[in-house]
């Protein structure tokens, strides 16, 4: 199999699995489906737990983020509107990582002997999947789509009449 061949199936792959990712994250919001963490999890983390709440009493933050999920699965498993999506998406996906990234207190918890093995794995998957696998894979996508971009890095773009 040629090179060319090869990356588009690696592009395909990580499409389709950050796809499903998504919309299972999203529906997973409405419809409790899967056991991932969740809102209604008992707290593993003080700090992302707080800000999971401050965004959800706004009544449409937390919302929107899960809908923008959504869309951005559906998009990605029917490769339609992909590099939008991606970069909607992105802040999403960063804020996700940023909070999964908050593994410090958990692991003085740990060490200190307050909290178990198995809330820090938690943790620790936690920080690497539905954090770090996910902004990989959208970097990663986002890479594979920059000439799609590239015409909106430009210093001084001209305006034209609609």
């Amino acid at each position: 199999m040629d090179q060319q061949r090869l990356n588009q199936q690696l592009i395909l792959w990580v499409r389709l699995l950050l796809g499903l990712q998504y919309l299972l994250g999203g529906i997973n919001w409405w419809y409790k489906i899967l056991p991932f963490p969740s809102i209604t999890d008992p707290v593993a983390s003080a700090n992302k737990h707080a800000v999971l709440m401050a965004m959800i009493e706004t009544g449409w933050m937390f919302q929107t983020a899960k809908l923008i999920e959504l869309l951005t699965g559906l998009a990605l498993l029917f490769n339609r509107f992909i590099p939008l999506m991606l970069v909607v998406s992105f802040p999403v996906a960063l804020s996700t990582f940023i909070l999964d990234a908050m593994i410090g207190p958990t692991l003085v918890g740990f060490l200190g002997g307050t909290t178990s093995f198995a809330v820090l794995w938690a943790k620790f998957l936690d920080l690497v999947y539905f954090g770090g696998c996910v902004l990989a894979m959208q970097g990663f996508l986002m890479i594979a789509y920059f000439d799609r971009y590239r015409p909106m890095l430009v210093a001084r773009a001209e305006a034209k009449a609609p």
